[in-house]
């Protein structure tokens, strides 16, 4: 059953709207004031406001401001009398769905409060379909979430994989989910029965990385033995997604600016182009902006490669996904190691709600399997959860001269310290395994060399 809610200082407007209305079966409520207006629109889910512009000392203009925000939806009609016409016409500029005139009839009454509530229900249909579809989306491309933060990414995910040629960088922190941005382009699109290819630009060293991307031929150089096909044959039809491509040596960020603008490749060796259908998908946690100041990124890579940039927001900026993405972690690895867990407590999600997740979704669902292979407990318990979720507990007697620098010691003096301690015991952890240690770091490879060529640290990688 429809509700209408009527709003006017005069009780005779009041029962002669109730009483015409009445006969239609519309649930009815009526007030004189705008206290009393606000507080049963805020209790019952109104359809229609019948709303008088002069309440006494009180605008319906400004009426119609508050009820619109306890429901941005709500439909307003205005009831005004004759002279104020233009203030009516000012109240459809704020969002009014129509006005009418006293005195009025019957009939006239009937028929707008009829196309109103029609239309009401109209925008019920049109926003339940937009949600099942959104969900639908969402379930397509394997995303877990309903923020506005993650809803926007997957229209443009919709948005941009129906263009299967157009290069797309994919920006965002390290954990937030990018490869799987890439992968639901790829398997929205028309290519997605075709390869999906990925490499990493930060994990491999220049001559690797070109031979990877483009092959080479027999004899190429010493130790070409034989031919090998690049990874951008190898996709060919499909997608190529490069991973911080921020890494990319900046002689080998010339071949693939020719590569996006040609469409052909060459190989190591080879003495003929080879023509390629690739949609490049690029992906990087940096600031390219940045990078290009400092020389370390081409500026017309970045453009050739900008054509259509999606930024995937941090985990602390989609706070409601939260709930969602630990119960989707929860049943999966709950039944990967046949474990009981299956709630979290009220506690224990005020805790993880309000962490600020530096390492994003990957940080969760890390959390999430290491709690799950450690316990049997039916709940997650705040005692469950890693010391940096839960805080540290509370110090006694401390004092600022504890964390300040020695005397004579600047502050980036006492920075390089620390971290040339934590990357040494990082590698002793990782018996001097560079690979490990930058993913023990979180590190970048390139960065962590030269880290490891600041601090003197080589030799101990070796």
């Amino acid at each position: 059953m429809d509700k209408i809610l009527i709003v006017d200082d005069e009780a005779f407007i009041r029962e002669n709207l109730e009483r015409i209305l009445g006969e239609d079966g519309y649930q009815l409520f009526g007030c004189d004031g705008p206290k009393s207006a606000l507080q049963i629109a805020e209790q019952e889910e109104i359809d229609l406001v019948l709303l008088d512009l002069n309440l006494g000392a009180a605008s319906g203009l400004d009426v119609l401001q508050q009820l619109q925000a306890v429901d941005p939806d709500i439909l307003v009609i205005i009831i005004t009398g004759y002279g104020t016409v233009e203030s009516a016409v000012q109240a459809l500029k704020m969002g009014a769905y129509d006005y009418i005139k006293k005195p009025f009839k019957s009939d006239a009454i009937r028929l707008i409060v009829k196309l109103a509530l029609e239309k009401r229900s109209l925008q019920r249909e049109i926003r339940r379909l937009r949600r099942r579809s959104e969900a639908d989306l969402l379930e397509q491309a394997n995303m877990v979430g309903s923020s506005p933060q993650l809803l926007e990414v997957v229209h443009q995910v919709e948005d941009v994989a129906q263009h299967d040629t157009a290069t797309v960088l994919i920006s965002g922190e390290s954990g937030t989910g990018k490869e799987l941005v890439a992968r639901a382009i790829h398997n929205l699109s028309s290519r997605q029965r075709q390869p999906f290819i990925e490499v990493n630009c930060g994990s491999l060293p220049f001559n690797l990385l070109e031979t990877e991307l483009f092959g080479h031929e027999k004899g190429a150089f010493t130790d070409a033995h034989a031919r090998k096909i690049g990874l951008f044959e190898e996709a060919n039809g499909g997608t190529l997604f490069l991973d911080e491509i921020g890494e990319m040596d900046m002689a080998l960020q010339v071949k693939l600016l020719r590569v996006l603008e040609d469409r052909k490749i060459r190989r190591l060796g080879g003495n003929r182009n080879i023509d390629i259908d690739v949609r490049v998908i690029a992906a990087t946690n940096c600031d390219l902006s940045e990078a290009i100041q400092e020389k370390t990124f081409r500026e017309d890579l970045f453009y050739r490669l900008n054509v259509f940039p999606i930024t995937m927001p941090p985990l602390r900026e989609r706070r409601d996904d939260i709930p969602l993405l630990l119960d989707h972690f929860l049943k999966r690895y709950s039944r990967e190691f046949n474990r009981p867990v299956r709630e979290i407590s009220a506690e224990a999600l005020g805790l993880l709600s309000r962490y600020h997740w530096p390492g994003n979704v990957r940080e969760l669902r890390n959390m999430v399997e290491r709690i799950c292979i450690m316990h049997r407990n039916e709940v997650i318990t705040p005692d469950m959860l890693p010391v940096e979720v839960r805080g540290p507990a509370p110090q006694q007697n401390v004092t600022l001269d504890w964390v300040l620098p020695p005397q004579g010691m600047c502050l980036e003096s006492m920075v390089e310290e620390l971290e040339t301690k934590l990357i040494r015991q990082a590698l002793d952890m990782t018996a001097g395994n560079v690979a490990k240690t930058a993913r023990l770091l979180n590190l970048a490879r390139g960065t962590l060399r030269y880290k490891l060529e600041k601090y003197h640290l080589l030799d101990e990688s070796s």
